[in-house]
């Protein structure tokens, strides 16, 4: 008499394909959450660049000579904490010009916000440029994407080589210069 159940081969055949597939759909969305983090960070840091041009243009003079957190709501951390801003509170009321980006997604729990890096010695390739903005991406060597990328956010910086500031391996940070007036 033939038995009409599976095998306990078979069984184990099919756990194992089951398994396979499972691990790749968990990478593969790892990897898609990363890059739409990434993508809603560099959004939030072209439209602070964005409010900060507008800013300087219409005023013909930086917002503030200190540094700040630019996002409204989340707050930013870059060495040490920097406090959120409540909406027109922002130093040189950058909100009456254009609106600042409110929340970007967490590099890390140490990284994170767009900065408002206010440096005044600061050169950019021998030019004095005191003004840059620091944002974080998830994972290492990421695309910084905006132009100006600096490599490094003290007092001297030059064009970086890469498309990037630095990289721990797990984070990017991107410092981008402003230019002023």
């Amino acid at each position: 008499m033939k038995s009409r159940g599976f095998t306990i081969v078979e069984l184990l055949i099919v756990i194992v394909v089951i398994a396979i597939l499972a691990a790749i759909t968990i990478v593969a969305y790892n990897g898609i959450q990363n890059r739409a983090n990434n993508t809603a960070t560099l959004s939030a840091a072209k439209n602070a660049v964005s409010a900060l041009r507008s800013y300087i243009t219409t005023h013909d003079s930086y917002p503030a000579t200190s540094s700040f957190c630019l996002t409204t709501q989340s707050g930013c951390n870059w060495s040490t904490n920097v406090p959120p801003n409540s909406a027109g509170s922002a130093p040189g009321n950058i909100t009456a010009i254009a609106s600042l980006p409110g929340s970007t997604p967490r590099a890390d729990d140490t990284n994170f916000g767009i900065v408002y890096n206010y440096v005044g010695s600061r050169t950019f390739n021998g030019v004095n440029q005191p003004l840059a903005i620091v944002y974080f991406l998830k994972g290492g060597s990421q695309d910084c994407q905006l132009s100006n990328l600096t490599n490094s956010g003290g007092a001297t910086m030059a064009t970086p080589t890469a498309r990037f500031t630095a990289t721990t391996g797990t984070i990017t940070t991107c410092v981008v210069s402003i230019i002023g007036p």
